[in-house]
């Protein structure tokens, strides 16, 4: 880690959908702003949910990492059973 990413708000677990939603943006932000790279992920970020409403998949996660140094960062979510986190990665 350096010192541009070090300031990442990590979460050890997400409880609801919508604290996945808070997260889904905040990494869309520091791909948009802070030019993090995106660079794994088995669905489109933002698009987790089909037109129906339901979850893509049973498990969404998305990798990203640091411009400067590399450092990776991941998000996934268990849409079946509930839970996630967004670490490094």
């Amino acid at each position: 880690m350096c010192d541009y990413c070090s300031s990442i708000e990590l979460t050890d677990f997400i409880y609801t959908p919508v604290d996945y939603e808070y997260i889904v943006d905040y990494i869309k932000l520091l791909i948009a702003e802070q030019k993090f790279v995106l660079i794994d992920g088995n669905c489109e970020l933002g698009h987790h949910k089909n037109d129906s409403g339901q979850w893509v998949d049973d498990v969404i996660y998305h990798t990203i990492k640091c411009p400067k140094c590399g450092q990776k960062f991941t998000c996934s979510v268990n849409t079946y059973r509930g839970g996630g986190s967004f670490t490094r990665g």
